[in-house]
Order: C-alpha cells, then structure tokens, then sequence
C-alpha cells in the first residue's frame, strides 16, 4: 500500500523487487606502450571467416549483379535508398542521412534529431490567476506550482531508486495504469541514471475528462525528459513524453499518457519494451535486452577498437565515451530512432538538438540495428561501429556539411585500417566507371537518398579518400570544419569551400577527382 495516497484501495499486492544493482566504476582504460586505448589489430582480407564458410546473406538491395566481393554471394553489397522519413508522431525534424559500408551488407544510418525547447523562461504552464485570494475560502489546487513538484518528486525517485516515492506520483485508481508504472520502474531501475529531469512544455485543460477520470481538474501534458547516464553523458539525453494530472483528493497524480494527439509525439526508450542489462568497459557502455548477451560483447569489443580508429582521422574535441543501444529487433530499433524503414540499414547515431538560440548539441546515442547485423563477423561490425562513432565524434560540426563529407568521411575513417582494394571497398562506384555511367560529378545532398544512393555514397567516400592522399589528412579536416554552421549546402558554397581549403575551384576539383577514380577503376 503506498503510504503518500491515503483513501484509494490499492490493486493486488506486487512481489518485492530485488536490490537494484550496485553501478562500479568503469574500469580503466588499458593504455599499451605508444598506443592509444583500444586501438584496432590490422584486418586481415579475408575479414576472418573461416576456410569455406560464407557470411549471412545481406538484405536486396535491387541492385544489378556483379561478381562476387570479400567472399560473399555473387550479390554484391551496394547502398539502397536510405530509410523513408520519419513518422509525424516521433521526434521533431528528423534529418537522416544513411550510410552502409561496402565492407558490410546493409546501410548505415546517421541520425540528426531536431528537438523543440520551449521560449526562455516559458514553463508550457497557464497563468496564475489574478486578484486577492479569499482568506476565508481553501487555496484551489494550481497546476503551475503542483505539476513541476510532482514531476520532480518522480524524477528524483528514479535517480535513488525509490520505488515507493515513485508509484506515489501514479493515480493508482487506474489499475492498468499503475501496473504499467511499475514495470516500466522494474525496468528502468537496471539502468545506472545519475541525473533525470522533466520540463513541461504544454499544458492544457481536460474538462471534458473529469467525469472519467473522477477527478476535479484534468490536464493534458506534454512533457519533456533530460537525462544521463554514470559516466556517459557530458550533456543530456532529450525526450518527449505525453502525461494526463488528475487532481483527486489525495492530490495530483498521474493517471496516463496524454490524448493521441500528444502521444504522437512521445519518444521510445529500450526499457519501454522490455527488461535491459548493460555491460560497460570505461569508455563504453551497452544496454540490451536478455538474451543478446553475445552481440552485446561482440558490440563492446569493436567499440573499444574504435576509439583509436577515429582519433587517427579526426582530431577536433569530443567526449571519447558512447552508450550504445541494441534493440530487440529491426522493429524496435525502428521505434526508438522513429523510422519507417531500417531494413537497409546496420546502426544509426543519434543526436539531439534545442531549437532554441543556443543551438546545443545534446546527448549521443548509436541504436544498432539487431535484425541485420547478427551474422556480422568482428571486421563487418568494426566498420559500422567506427563509422557510426566517427559521427559522434563530429555531431558538433554536421550542421551545413554537405552529406558529401559527412557520410564520406565517416566511411573513410572506418575504411582506412582495411587492407583492401578499392574495387571492393568502392565496388558500387567502379561499377559504375567499368560500365560507362561515372559522370565524374559530385554527388548532391538529394543523391543520397535516391534510386542510385549507393553509387553516391561511394563518390563521398572516394572523394575523401582522394583529397586524404593528394593534400594530406589535414586539409581534409579542414575542409570538413569549413562547411560546419553554413547553409544551404549547395554548389556555391562547395566552390567557396574548395578555394579556400584546396585553392582550387569545383569544377578543378571534381576534374582532377574524377580522373583519379577512373583510374582505380
């Protein structure tokens, strides 16, 4: 029975819930003579399958045969379009941009997503009623200053684990409801938060509820989440999430999601589907579901590799940590980035962005997609883990870099410890210089996305490659840094951009590029 909600008769009686995990330390990162941590081995060519055996079929891709690439099936692994966009009711102003590594079967994705702050100093909250309050008569209950308490008194709860303070908050009348509450806190209590707060950003009456809720006052809420996790996050994690307040005699509480209006808004997290575990190294933690134990391990590894690959190509400031998110399956990794379609698609990174003047960057996650990259081998999954952390590693600088550098230089950083030929790294592209197509034009931000999506991604990744070789790994960086905050990214600013870092015009520059690959070809 909960103590705080006198008078409601309380549903069945729950079994008790184990103590909740202890969260140590991260262990220290092992650092070998002149190396960086968790610098990567040389891939061998044959990406370590084992004398007659082949790699799982890779999705269709609806692209034309060729011969066989890396010892797979004679489909070879090109692009396809990337996922559609996404779903009204998910995350504000989804920016995807997929990318898939010829060294692996399915696309991979990298997310930028947009998410709305309230004004400054704006609470989402009506106005305090005005004029003189009657000594005589009872204070009516006010959700501007109730709500926020309550909120944060169920916040709070997550963060020490106080399941009593908790289901305090929830309106246990609602009997489905409450149940619900209580496992999602099962749930969320095996994930080590250190901080955890709600802002609410809408608020509005539910008159026309009262009767069903038996309650004086209703109110229909949209509800915005920040939190973190131990060790992890330098910035929160942003989310948005619907909430109907009753007030009832025993006070306010929360009796459910808010109307589908609302909820068409609301974020998915992992736990929301089910129980997690993690499993963490000191850089790099990952949440899964039971049962996923060794993909989880698989993951960890080439993670901790992949923080040297990335500080070999990208030396700008970043917080060298990733929390890594293993779903279910495609559908629930399609629920927690709110795509239509992942089935092209091997990992996403995730961002989060305020909308308001300070523009920050918040949070980083990278969601993997299980369906597709169970039959990977440890070189397959090291080439999506690195490219998805070289995004995290550059998020802060995405912004007005044209698709061209951002899903090219993230296949390039993730590519250069493979010890492989172009016409397998690239296959795609020399296709297309072998069969006469090659245009010898730079791909547009729309051609990522198109019909022939894997022909540009291996142009981005090329062209990388090529300015890497001719000017030095530098100037590429510089190249990359000088289209960060610029917009649109059109063709005027890719020639100011080449003047500037290469000194030479666009059309000098796809010229000379263009020539270089039809010699790899």
């Amino acid at each position: 029975m909960d103590p705080t909600d006198p008078g409601d008769r309380p549903p069945e009686p729950e079994q008790p819930l184990p103590p909740r995990p202890a969260w140590p330390p991260p262990p220290p990162a092992a650092i070998g003579p002149g190396q960086p941590p968790g610098s990567a081995p040389p891939v061998s060519p044959g990406w370590g399958l084992p004398p007659g055996s082949q790699p799982c079929a890779p999705p269709a891709w609806g692209q034309p045969t060729t011969p066989p690439a890396w010892g797979r099936p004679p489909a070879p692994p090109t692009w396809g379009e990337p996922p559609s966009p996404p779903r009204n009711r998910r995350r504000v102003h989804w920016i995807l941009a997929g990318l898939a590594s010829l060294l692996v079967v399915a696309l991979v994705a990298t997310v930028l997503v947009v998410r709305p702050a309230a004004p400054a100093g704006s609470s989402g909250l009506p106005p305090r009623a005005a004029g003189p309050a009657r000594p005589a008569a009872p204070a009516r209950p006010d959700p501007r200053t109730d709500l926020p308490k309550l909120l944060a008194k169920r916040a709070k709860a997550i963060v020490v684990d106080d399941r009593t303070a908790f289901m305090s908050t929830v309106d246990k009348r609602q009997k489905a409801w409450y149940r619900e509450q209580s496992t999602q806190f099962a749930r969320m209590r095996t994930v080590p938060f250190s901080a955890f707060s709600y802002r609410i950003v809408e608020l509005r009456a539910g008159s026309g509820l009262k009767r069903r809720y038996h309650a004086d006052q209703v109110y229909l809420s949209q509800v915005e989440a920040r939190y973190r996790f131990t060790g992890q996050d330098a910035s929160p994690v942003l989310t948005s999430h619907s909430f109907t307040f009753v007030h009832i005699p025993a006070g306010w509480r929360v009796a459910g999601k808010g109307d589908k209006r609302l909820q068409a808004h609301d974020d998915v997290e992992i736990w929301d589907t089910g129980q997690v575990r993690t499993l963490r190294s000191a850089r790099t933690l990952i949440v899964h579901h039971p049962g996923e134990e060794a993909l989880a391990r698989g993951v960890l590894t080439v993670a901790d590799r992949a923080y040297a690959q990335v500080g070999a190509a990208w030396t700008g400031k970043w917080e060298h940590k990733a929390v890594i998110l293993i779903p279910r399956d495609q559908d629930e990794a399609e629920e927690l980035v709110g795509a239509r379609d992942l089935s092209q698609v091997a990992a996403v990174a995730a961002s989060s962005i305020e909308s308001d003047e300070s523009g920050r960057v918040l949070g980083n996650r990278i969601v993997v997609n299980t369906t597709n990259v169970l039959g990977y081998r440890n070189p397959e999954l090291q080439v999506v883990i690195t490219h998805e952390m070289t995004h995290v590693a550059t998020r802060t600088l995405r912004i007005g870099v044209p698709l061209l550098l951002v899903e090219g230089f993230a296949d390039w950083a993730a590519l250069m410890p493979v010890k492989l030929p172009f016409a397998v790294t690239r296959a795609a592209l020399v296709q297309e210089v072998r069969s006469g197509r090659f245009d010898g034009t730079l791909p547009g931000d729309r051609e990522f996305r198109g019909s022939r999506a894997g022909v540009a991604y291996d142009e981005g990744s090329a062209f990388c490659l090529w300015v890497a070789r001719t000017y030095g790994a530098a100037k590429l960086r510089a190249l990359y840094r000088e289209f960060a905050r610029t917009s649109p990214a059109g063709p005027p600013n890719l020639d100011r951009g080449f003047r500037r870092v290469l000194h030479l015009s666009r059309g000098t520059v796809e010229h000379r590029w263009a020539a270089w690959v039809r010699d790899q070809g």
